[in-house]
C-alpha cells in the first residue's frame, strides 16, 4: 500500500500540524431543532414497524450478515503524531464485528444494498464520551463500501427521512428543480448499493464521516489483505453472503489493514460535508493497526442472539476518537434513542459487553 511507504507527502504532513481549523466543528444555525425533527421521526418509524410481541430490529442495518470474533492488533512501529487514544500503545484488542445490510429490512443478499462493518473494541481504558457509559471499556468504528455519504449534513439526513416516510425518496436527490438536484448524494449512495460483493471479507470498507485523533480530524478504511481469489464465494442466494463468510472461515483467518487518512487542509477534506470524499491522493491513508478474525464458527443461534443484544454507536468512544460533524451530532441522538427503544422493545438489557463474555455458550 503506497501511503505506508517511509518518506510519502502523508507521513511528512503529518508534523506539520499549524494549518488554522484542522479537526474544527461548525454546527449551523436551528441545527439542534433539525436534529430534534430527526429524531421524532426515527423514533416514530420503530414504533411503527415494530407491534408489541414482534422482534424489534435495529432502524438500519437490521440484517446481521455475521458476528465473528477478532482481533485488533496496533501496529508497533507508528510515529508519535500517530500514537493516538487506542493506537498510543501497541498491543492486541480483543473486538466483536458485526457485518450487516443497510437496510432497515430483513432482506436477501441479492438485493441492492449497503454493506457495512462495525467494530466494537474491548478492554479500552479510560473515559468515554456517552452519559452513563464513562467506565465502558469499549471503542466502537462503523464503516460502510463507499468513501461518503449521500447526505452532507443533519439538514438533508433530516429531509431523506421525511421523504422515505412519504415514501417519496427519490425526490430527496432528483426533484422537480435540476439545480437543486443532489446528484454526488447519489453517486455515493449507487456506489455502495451496486458494489458487487461476493463475500463482505473481500470488500473495503470506509467511515464515511470524520472523527477526532486527537486534536486532528481523520476518516478510517479496513482493506482486506488477501487477494480476492482468496476468499471463499457461493451461489448467490438468499443468505449468500453469510454462507460464503461461514465457508471461509470454518478453514482460515481472515485479516483487514486499518489505516488512517489525516485531514490535511479543512477546505479539501471538511469535517461538515460527509458527503465529500477526502481524496486519496491528496490525504493518503496509512495503515494503524491490523484485523484479524479467526477461523471460527459463527453461525449458530447463540451468536445470532449475541448480535441482536449489541449495539454499536461511534459515539461509544474515547474523548480522542469522539466523532465529528453534523451528520454524527444526529447520530449521537438517533443511535442512543433507537438502541434504547429496541431493548425495551425486546425486554433485554441494554449493556456492553466485556472480554468475559462468552455468546458460544449452550443455551439452557
Amino acid at each position: 500500500m503506497r501511503a505506508e511507504r517511509k518518506g510519502t507527502p502523508f507521513m511528512a504532513s503529518i508534523h506539520h500540524t499549524s494549518a488554522p481549523n484542522l479537526g474544527q466543528e461548525n454546527p449551523p444555525p436551528g441545527e439542534a431543532e433539525t436534529i430534534k425533527r430527526t429524531l421524532e421521526l426515527f423514533e416514530k418509524k420503530q414504533r411503527e414497524t415494530y407491534p408489541p410481541a414482534s422482534l424489534a430490529r435495529r432502524g438500519q442495518h437490521a440484517k446481521t450478515t455475521a458476528c465473528v470474533r477478532a482481533e485488533f492488533i496496533v501496529d508497533p512501529k507508528l510515529p508519535p503524531e500517530l500514537r493516538v487514544g487506542v493506537f498510543a500503545t501497541p498491543r492486541s484488542y480483543p473486538a466483536w464485528i458485526r457485518f450487516s445490510n443497510g437496510s432497515e429490512k430483513v432482506q436477501p443478499d441479492t438485493t441492492p444494498d449497503v454493506r457495512a462493518i462495525a467494530i466494537k473494541l474491548l478492554d479500552v481504558p479510560g473515559d468515554k464520551i456517552l452519559d452513563g457509559e464513562k467506565d465502558a471499556t469499549t471503542q466502537d468504528f462503523i464503516l460502510a463500501n463507499a468513501p461518503a455519504l449521500f447526505a452532507k449534513d443533519a439538514a438533508e439526513i433530516c429531509e431523506f427521512a421525511q421523504r422515505a416516510s412519504s415514501g417519496k425518496m427519490l425526490g430527496y436527490f432528483l426533484g422537480w428543480n435540476p439545480f437543486k438536484w443532489r446528484l454526488r448524494g447519489l453517486a455515493n449512495l449507487l456506489r455502495s448499493v451496486l458494489g458487487r460483493v461476493d463475500n463482505p471479507l473481500a470488500v473495503q470498507y470506509w467511515s464515511q464521516t470524520p472523527l477526532a485523533f486527537g486534536n486532528r480530524a481523520v476518516k478510517y478504511k479496513v482493506v482486506p489483505l488477501s487477494p480476492k481469489r482468496d476468499y471463499a464465494t457461493v451461489p448467490k442466494g438468499a443468505n449468500y453472503h453469510r454462507q460464503a463468510m461461514a465457508m471461509h472461515l470454518r478453514r482460515q483467518d481472515a485479516w483487514f489493514a486499518f489505516m488512517v487518512q489525516l485531514q490535511l487542509d479543512p477546505a479539501k477534506q471538511p469535517v461538515e460535508d460527509a458527503a465529500k470524499t477526502w481524496c486519496e491522493k491528496e490525504a493518503p491513508f496509512v495503515r494503524v493497526a491490523t484485523i484479524r478474525i479467526p477461523a471460527q464458527r459463527f453461525d449458530t443461534p447463540q451468536r445470532d442472539a449475541f448480535a441482536e443484544a449489541l449495539s454499536y454507536n461511534p459515539w461509544h468512544s474515547l474523548a480522542e476518537h469522539r466523532p465529528l460533524g453534523g451528520i454524527n451530532r444526529v447520530r449521537k441522538a438517533v443511535y442512543e434513542a433507537i438502541s434504547r427503544l429496541r431493548h425495551e422493545h425486546n425486554g433485554s438489557p441494554r449493556k456492553e459487553p466485556t472480554v468475559d463474555d462468552n455468546p458460544d455458550q449452550p443455551v439452557k
